[in-house]
């Protein structure tokens, strides 16, 4: 397991994230559902669909997180099982794969049921609960899983099993059994929808989504409410999958979390030296003689090109914005 799916799950494994992120997938960000309800189930699924005295083809799959929601003053009356599939890349199979780790969540269920039943010598009452290996009536729990896209791409995939399926003969789609999976993109969600968020994870959303637009990202990060105190691991999470770099100096600031917006200014700060750095350096070698004006223009052009945006420029060389972006306009044709 590679560093970024440990830091991925060490982070959705916290409680107050896993809640926060069923909470909008579930239920349009309501606070239904309470970290304390939650417990940790083994993500590994193991199981011999069916098979009798050591018969059967054994199957093992390890979901990222997966754990019990439970209800009642006791905690003890379990109605739920909720599982996270954290994605750096999108999956082309995931609806198959997906199918794959709920059909191993039911399977386990059925097999602890006629385990305990054998144990206590219960067999049931017919031959038909016997064979069965649990008794008429029993229910398991409902498993839903989500798939999170931790990507700064939007997913392109599949999202249901039909859309991977080749039906030549469409009279046969009544037939054919369907398979969705709930992804949470935060390329595909709403602005407002990442505000909805009760933990930094809206904020680990937001650096996915604007990362590659720094003005955005400037403008996202500043208005959102957690960003003065955001998780360590929610950091690592950001380092890890978006090739970012926090300074040092932010990230030893606060102990257990980190100032979003220190963080940012020091990284912009780090930019434009870099890119005034770089950019008078090359307008010299390059022998710029031809008057100030395109001088000027050259420089604008070669510290665009090493990561500044317009706004950046404009504010290191005292030009206006407009007038920046103007030269950058006419460099691109």
């Amino acid at each position: 397991m590679g560093r970024k799916d440990i830091y991925a799950k060490q982070y959705i494994g916290n409680s107050a994230v896993f809640a926060d992120l069923f909470n909008m997938l579930l239920y349009q960000g309501r606070q239904e559902i309470r970290p304390e309800q939650l417990s940790p189930l083994d993500p590994v699924e193991i199981a011999v669909p069916y098979g009798k005295m050591g018969k059967g083809l054994a199957l093992e799959r390890i979901r990222d997180q997966i754990k019990v929601l439970s209800s009642g003053e006791d905690g003890r009356a379990a109605y739920l099982l909720l599982g996270i599939d954290a994605q750096a890349k999108t999956h082309y199979a995931m609806p198959v794969r997906n199918m794959l780790y709920d059909s191993l969540s039911y399977t386990k269920q059925v097999e602890d049921l006629g385990r305990q039943h054998r144990q206590e010598h219960d067999y049931g009452e017919s031959s038909e609960e016997f064979l069965s290996g649990i008794h008429r009536g029993e229910r398991i729990l409902p498993v839903i899983t989500a798939v999170l896209n931790l990507s700064q791409e939007a997913w392109d995939g599949p999202v249901s099993l039909r859309e991977m399926l080749e039906i030549r003969d469409r009279r046969l789609e009544p037939w054919i059994q369907d398979y969705k999976i709930h992804l949470i993109d935060p390329h595909r969600m709403k602005e407002e929808e990442l505000d909805l968020f009760q933990t930094d994870l809206g904020m680990v959303f937001k650096w996915f989504r604007y990362g590659k637009d720094r003005e955005k990202l400037e403008e996202a990060v500043r208005r959102d409410r957690h960003a003065h105190a955001v998780s360590r691991e929610a950091i690592r999470v950001i380092e890890s999958h978006t090739n970012s770099r926090f300074p040092e100096e932010a990230k030893k600031e606060k102990e257990e979390a980190v100032d979003m917006c220190l963080a940012l200014d020091m990284m912009m700060e780090e930019a434009r030296t870099a890119g005034v750095s770089q950019g008078i350096s090359q307008g010299i070698s390059q022998g710029i003689s031809q008057g100030i004006s395109q001088g000027e223009g050259h420089l604008i052009w070669v510290m665009h090109q090493n990561g500044m945006t317009a706004a950046e420029i404009s504010r290191v060389t005292e030009k206006d914005k407009e007038e920046v972006e103007k030269i950058l306009k006419r460099k691109k044709m």
